[in-house]
């Protein structure tokens, strides 16, 4: 079936505020603080077709619009960031102007040195009538091996882990998000026709700053998603996925016990994923190029070559700075590499992280920057995100009373009363309904003003003095 995809990036944050380090709740609300000022909130969906909120724990997070390919996703993804770091320059300059200098350095990884951790969580749509069994048993299998592929890497005190996420994930597939922290999360919010769609929420991937990486996970979790549909047999798994998770987190061809009674490794397992779904690759720009990326890249860790993947990028890097200092593996030197690497921003315009400045010379891009800064103000096509952001920019341009959410939309303000319209299919880019709503806020005239108190017409007159 055809598919929409989207991410939500929960972003690392410090703040210093006149050399003072600034405590995470208070770092967050200064962020977020020309958000507040305009819009009197923190929760935004933004006409990019996104959503830009502060999350639980005092983290910014940015929902992607909707997005029909991998490609998209990769784009909005990167579009994000640049809102991120927009947001931080307005609070700095407001910040200003109130007479304090501060500072605002925004990451894009998944834990800090005091064991704290926040996500990366990605959505597939699949179909309500999919037996959510069979797609457990073709998933599960994958996501933990999957960090040979889509781990963002962590350097900590001389010890090197794939994934970020790998070692604090505590369940298999569970209702909670932050408690028990499980690979799939079962929460039922399909933001569709619940008739016709389920909402695949994945949150044990780690998020990534490499582009390739980011794209491939992708187009990778869409060719196992073909094959669960199509019904066949799933491959043979670990025993105990949380267990293989954190030994494959420090060595992926450590072999554990299989759900067969054999052994099985991450490498082997990721292979046998390849062979599987290679029959679903179809001739198209994403799943046929992307299956052979998969292979190669496993073709380059199987030759120990670069293979283009964000943990053995990341690795490559600290251990050749290490090589020509003379450090050693606990110089806390390094550690502080690995935090740079994910640092999002520019300095003299030179970006600021080791990430994109390895991408520039040595990575794949899937993007480029005219389309990211277009993904800044523009949602992409072929999902209803297009529709939400014409009706948002008609209504922000135009100061409307308004509430959106991913499956509607509704104006208050016109002078025929309040017009809610539902956008249940999340495939539809163009719903007539809705340019006629967007035409309606830019021309007629508001019914009332917003925020304002009006008393009713009996209540007693009282003087003011």
């Amino acid at each position: 079936m055809a598919r929409i995809h989207g991410i939500e990036t929960e972003y690392g944050l410090t703040g210093t505020s006149d050399g003072r380090r600034l405590p995470i709740d208070e770092a967050a609300n200064r962020l977020f603080a020309p958000v507040a000022r305009e819009f009197a909130t923190t929760n935004l969906f933004h006409r990019a077709g996104g959503r830009l909120y502060l999350d639980i724990g005092s983290h910014p997070e940015y929902a992607t619009p909707e997005c029909a390919t991998a490609r998209d996703l990769v784009t909005a993804q990167k579009a994000g960031d640049v809102l991120l770091l927009d947001l931080a320059a307005r609070a700095r300059d407001l910040e200003a102007e109130e007479g304090r200098d501060t500072t605002f350095r925004l990451f894009r990884n998944n834990v800090d040195p005091h064991g704290n951790t926040w996500g990366s969580h990605e959505n597939h749509l699949v179909a309500r009538s999919l037996d959510p069994h069979l797609l457990e048993q073709w998933l599960v299998p994958f996501l933990v091996s999957r960090l040979l592929i889509g781990g963002a890497g962590h350097w900590r005190r001389g010890s090197f882990a794939l994934s970020q996420r790998g070692d604090v994930l505590a369940d298999v597939v569970s209702n909670q998000t932050t408690r028990s922290r499980p690979l799939i999360n079962t929460r039922d919010e399909p933001h569709a026709d619940p008739e016709r769609y389920r909402r695949l929420h994945v949150i044990s991937g780690d998020t990534n700053s490499l582009e390739h990486p980011m794209w491939l996970v992708v187009v990778t979790t869409e060719l196992v998603l073909r094959a669960a549909e199509a019904g066949g047999t799933p491959p043979v798994g670990p025993a105990d996925p949380l267990a293989a998770l954190r030994t494959w987190n420090r060595d992926p061809d450590a072999g554990v016990p299989a759900t067969d009674g054999g052994w099985v490794t991450a490498r082997g397992l990721q292979r046998t994923y390849l062979g599987l779904v290679e029959a679903f690759a179809a001739d198209d720009d994403e799943t046929g190029p992307g299956w052979f990326a998969w292979r190669a890249a496993l073709d380059a860790l199987d030759a120990g070559r670069p293979s283009g993947l964000e943990w053995d990028a990341k690795l490559r890097t600290i251990q050749a700075w290490r090589d020509r200092h003379g450090l050693p593996d606990d110089d806390p030197r390094l550690d502080a590499l690995d935090l740079r690497w994910h640092e999002l921003g520019t300095e003299q315009g030179r970006p600021v992280g080791l990430a994109p400045l390895w991408e520039a010379s040595h990575g794949v891009r899937h993007t480029t920057d005219e389309a990211v800064a277009a993904a800044t103000t523009l949602a992409p096509g072929r999902t209803r995100a297009r529709v939400r952001g014409e009706l948002l920019a008609a209504a922000q341009d135009r100061g409307r009373d308004h509430v959106v959410d991913w499956s509607g939309f509704e104006v208050r303000d016109l002078p025929g009363g309040s017009v809610r319209l539902e956008l249940a299919d999340p495939f539809a880019d163009a719903v007539p309904a809705a340019s006629d709503l967007a035409e309606r806020m830019r021309a007629e005239p508001r019914l009332r003003l917003l925020g304002g108190f009006r008393p009713p017409t009996d209540a007693p007159h009282v003087q003011l003095s």
